[in-house]
């Protein structure tokens, strides 16, 4: 029996946040294992709808030319929210690789901000948490897979201490965020062409993978995702 043809909605890269017409706040996200995410799924027969915030030309460029690809370029936090809901009826799987900002500058200035000897305070906002909307939504009868990242440094003293306390916190998201896997990183990974993953499934089991390329990552995600779809 021939494989079903999936529609996989990824999201890729950092997003901006605009404090002024000059400034902004981001974060040292590359948008490579996204990119990557996209490139496999269409070579493996999928569709893929990429949602990427900016992202350098050197790295976009390595998406093929492909019938069933679609690329989404957005710019802020807010942005990548609206794309992916309104493409979310289209998926059967959603992988978010986005780093996507967790706070927003409350007020954006419409003129460059002046320097001033006593400092500024800038107040910032939570935006909007796409991936636990999407986790709600699946509870109330979304019939996609839902994959997550958790990129986190851990605490503790020691190595074992700080590893323990990743995949603690990894799991809480899990569970809160009603997804079917996520998967633990460390900031190391950012701009990397390779990296030290942990994937945990819906079931709390662990896979580890180390050292391993993005590109031969993103197959095990196009799989993973495979095998979640009903």
């Amino acid at each position: 029996m021939r494989a079903r043809k999936l529609t996989l909605l990824i999201t890729a890269g950092p997003t901006i946040e605009d404090i002024d017409p000059v400034r902004f706040i981001s974060n040292r996200a590359t948008g490579k294992l996204g990119v990557a995410l996209a490139r496999a799924a269409v070579n493996k027969g999928h569709r893929a709808i990429l949602v990427h915030g900016p992202i350098n030309d050197s790295v976009l460029k390595s998406l093929p030319h492909a019938k069933g690809l679609t690329a989404i370029a957005v710019r802020s936090a807010a942005d990548m929210h609206a794309a992916v809901m309104k493409n979310i009826s289209r998926a059967d799987a959603v992988v978010m690789s986005a780093a996507v900002a967790d706070f927003t500058p409350a007020d954006v200035s419409g003129v460059k901000l002046k320097k001033a000897s006593s400092g500024m305070v800038l107040r910032l906002k939570p935006t909007i948490d796409i991936l636990k909307t999407l986790g709600h939504k699946k509870s109330r009868g979304g019939k996609f897979a839902l994959i997550g990242f958790a990129l986190e440094t851990g605490s503790g003293r020691t190595v074992a201490e700080r590893k323990a306390a990743r995949v603690s916190e990894a799991k809480r998201k899990l569970r809160d965020k009603n997804l079917d896997a996520i998967v633990l990183d460390t900031p190391h990974a950012m701009g990397a062409e390779a990296g030290d993953f942990t994937v945990i499934s819906r079931d709390e089991s662990v896979r580890q993978f180390r050292a391993m390329s993005k590109s031969d990552f993103a197959n095990v995600l196009v799989a993973l995702a495979r095998s979640i779809v009903k």
